[in-house]
C-alpha cells in the first residue's frame, strides 16, 4: 500500500482545510467586514461613476492593470505545471536523497510521485481560475465599452453627466466582482499549494503548514491593516451596516 493511514489523514485534513476556509469565508464575509464585502462596494461605486461621469482613459488603465495582474500569475502558473511535470516525468531513487536529512520522513518513489500528483492538480486549478478571470475581465471590457460613454477627461461643469446607455449596473458590478473572485481563488491555490509542499518533509509538518496557511489567509482576509484602512475611509465600522449602493 503506498499511502498509510496518516498519510490519508493528512491529504483529508487538506482538503477540509481548503473546502472549509472557502466555505466559512464566503459565509462571513456576509455579515462582517472582508476583503470581498468591502471591495465590492468599492467596485460597485466605480460603475455607479461610470454609468454617470463617463468612461476615461484611467479607468480603462485601472481594469486593463487588473487583468494584467491575473494574466501573470495564470503565465506563472504555466512554468510552474511545465516544472511539475519535468521533475515527475526525472524522479528517480536519485530523488530520494532528500530522505538522508534527518527531519524528512522516508517514503518510496511511488509517494513521491504521488505528491507531485497533487501539486501538478493544485496548479492546474489556479491556471484555470486565473484565466477565467481573464476572460471575465474580458466580459467587463466590452460590457463597459458598450455602456459608458468615453470621455477624454472630466467635464468642468458641476452638472456635467454623460448618459450611459440603459442597464442593470448592479449586474455590470457583478461581473466585475465574479471576475476578482476567481482571481482570489486562484491566489487561494498557491497558498496552499505551499502548504502541500510541506508534504515532502512529514506528515506532521504538512498538517500545520495546512493549520498556518488558514491563519494567514483569515489574517489577511478579515483582520489585515488593509482591510482595516479600507473600511476606515468608508468612515463606518461594518459595511453592512451602508446602505447598498443605488443605480439610477
Amino acid at each position: 500500500m503506498i499511502l498509510s493511514p496518516l498519510d490519508i489523514a493528512s491529504f483529508c485534513w487538506f482538503i477540509a482545510c481548503w473546502v472549509g476556509y472557502s466555505f466559512f469565508a464566503k459565509t462571513a464575509a456576509k455579515k462582517k467586514n472582508s476583503l470581498a464585502s468591502v471591495l465590492y462596494r468599492y467596485r460597485s461605486e466605480w460603475v455607479k461613476k461610470l454609468s454617470t461621469s463617463g468612461m476615461s482613459e484611467v479607468d480603462a488603465e485601472l481594469l486593463a492593470s487588473l487583468e494584467k495582474q491575473v494574466s501573470f500569475l495564470a503565465s506563472t502558473s504555466l512554468l510552474i505545471l511545465a516544472s511539475l511535470v519535468t521533475v515527475l516525468s526525472t524522479a528517480s531513487d536519485v530523488f530520494l536523497n532528500i530522505n538522508t536529512l534527518s527531519f524528512v520522513t522516508e517514503m518510496s518513489l511511488e509517494l513521491v510521485q504521488l505528491k507531485l500528483l497533487m501539486l501538478i492538480f493544485i496548479f492546474i486549478y489556479g491556471f484555470f481560475t486565473f484565466t477565467w478571470s481573464i476572460r471575465q475581465y474580458g466580459f467587463c471590457f466590452i460590457v463597459f465599452g458598450s455602456s459608458f460613454n468615453t470621455v477624454k477627461h472630466y467635464k468642468e461643469a458641476e452638472n456635467y453627466r454623460v448618459i450611459a446607455h440603459n442597464r442593470d449596473f448592479g449586474a455590470v458590478a457583478k461581473v466585475l466582482d465574479r471576475a476578482a473572485h476567481s482571481y482570489n481563488f486562484g491566489i487561494r491555490a498557491y497558498y496552499f499549494a505551499m502548504a502541500a509542499m510541506a508534504w515532502f518533509i512529514s506528515n506532521y509538518f504538512f498538517i500545520v503548514a495546512c493549520a498556518i496557511t488558514v491563519w494567514v489567509l483569515y489574517r489577511r482576509e478579515f483582520l489585515s491593516s488593509s482591510l482595516k484602512a479600507l473600511v476606515s475611509a468608508r468612515l463606518v465600522d461594518n459595511v453592512h451596516d451602508e446602505e447598498k449602493v443605488k443605480f439610477e
